[in-house]
């Protein structure tokens, strides 16, 4: 009876160490996997703040000028005069295009030669 005992309770400590096991290297991958996407979130932060830093140099009102009159010629740019700015309601809806009846058939007919 003894050596029944002895024997179940073996088996019982080696499946307890393998459940262990088990649990310790699956939770080692994850901290691994949480690990790389922290690295990869703080890149992230680095570039959009890299990124957030050459916009506000690109958006700089004195370059910003220094180029519409290097490219006045080009670009055909003028000031906004105050009778150009106008009230939201004052801006006509745009109109619906017509629809032709046979557009759809010429879709569909493009569609079969595919």
């Amino acid at each position: 009876m003894l050596k029944t005992i002895d024997t179940i309770l073996i088996a019982l400590m080696i499946s307890a160490a393998a459940w262990t096991f088990k649990v310790k290297y699956e939770a080692e991958t994850t901290e691994s996997q949480v690990a790389a996407i922290e690295r990869k979130a703080q890149l992230e932060r680095e570039t959009i703040a890299l990124l957030e830093a050459d916009w506000s140099l690109l958006n700089q009102p004195d370059r910003l000028q220094r180029l519409a009159q290097a490219f006045k010629g080009d670009l055909a740019l003028e000031p906004v005069l105050p009778q150009q700015i106008a009230e939201p309601n004052e801006i006509p809806e745009k109109q619906p295009e017509p629809v032709e009846a046979d557009a759809g058939r010429k879709d569909a007919a493009k569609t079969k030669v595919r």
